[in-house]
């Protein structure tokens, strides 16, 4: 395999395990409206979510969707969508956008 063919195909790879374990995701996120902390995502993961007390949260990316999946799959969250914006904003119609900036 030439060597131009072999970085194009790694470089996809690399482009394509970035997006499927949340392509910059990971963070905390915040009401963009009052400023609260809303929930964090790390490595497949919902570390914590408000108003989601103790629940074996996890998340899954589909394109420019973010599925929040409870362990079970019996809980109230489970099933839960997030839209990605283009600028990174979780928008959870019509419930508002979460940021991972926390508004001032």
């Amino acid at each position: 395999m030439p060597i131009g063919r072999i970085v194009r195909v790694g470089g996809l790879v690399a482009l394509f395990a970035a997006c499927g374990a949340g392509g910059g995701l990971e963070g905390r996120y915040y009401n963009s409206v009052t400023g609260e902390f809303a929930l964090e995502l790390k490595g497949g993961k919902v570390v914590e979510m408000q108003g989601a007390g103790g629940e074996q949260l996890t998340y899954e990316v589909r394109g420019d969707t973010v599925f929040i999946r409870e362990s079970g799959g019996q809980g109230m969250v489970d099933g839960m969508y997030f839209i990605r914006q283009a600028n990174g904003d979780l928008s959870l119609e019509p419930l508002g956008t979460l940021t991972k900036n926390r508004p001032d």
